[in-house]
């Protein structure tokens, strides 16, 4: 069944939430329609949440409080209780979250969206790669996107998980801004699905 323009703006809603229209490095990208099949992603089971912590192996870690933890560079940051939950926004330097939250300041987002994967996950007309994986026995799409409408300038990349939490879905991306390393917020982003842990995992 083919998405219907509603299922389309639906989609783009929810992934505004956090201003993103979009965890793992692939060997290999894969088409649409063709590709390599789906790797297996180790993930740890679920832990208990905790505040910012810095181990001792590069990484920082928080936990939303939607119920998932991860890790992330040692030399971001992620942002503070206020018009975002905790644990949402990541990127380089202070992590701030303007009062009007569409407004995109940090290259990687993470949010938790009511509705199972199969609803939340479906293609978009600018979706340029799509790779559906598993994350510790969870149903996950990976998806690449070059846009051409909606709330970046055209040619914004952007790349994006979804990962299926039991009729809820957490959606994680990477969104190409001015100025910005995106190759590297791309490789954070992949790297956090490795330690993603959740509370109903």
């Amino acid at each position: 069944m083919h998405p219907t323009r509603r299922d389309v703006e639906t989609v783009r809603r929810l992934r505004a939430t956090t201003a993103a229209a979009p965890l793992l490095a692939l060997a290999a990208c894969a088409s649409p329609a063709t590709g390599p099949a789906a790797q297996a992603v180790g993930v740890p089971p679920a832990a208990q949440a905790a505040a910012v912590v810095q181990p001792q192996d590069g990484t920082s870690s928080c936990t939303g409080p939607a119920g998932y933890r991860v890790a992330f560079p040692a030399e971001w940051s992620t942002n503070a209780a206020g018009v975002l939950p905790t644990c949402s926004w990541f990127g380089p330097g202070e992590v701030v979250v303007p009062e009007a939250s569409d407004v995109r300041t940090a290259p990687v987002a993470l949010q938790v969206v009511d509705g199972p994967l199969t609803e939340v996950a479906v293609p978009v007309p600018d979706e340029v790669t799509r790779t559906e994986l598993e994350v510790a026995g969870r149903q996950a799409v990976r998806t690449q996107q070059v846009t051409t409408l909606g709330l970046h300038p055209e040619g914004t990349r952007i790349t994006t998980w979804a990962v299926d939490l039991d009729g809820r879905t957490l959606l994680a991306d990477a969104v190409e801004l001015p100025g910005g390393d995106h190759e590297r917020a791309v490789a954070a982003l992949d790297a956090m699905v490795e330690t993603l842990e959740t509370a109903t995992a």
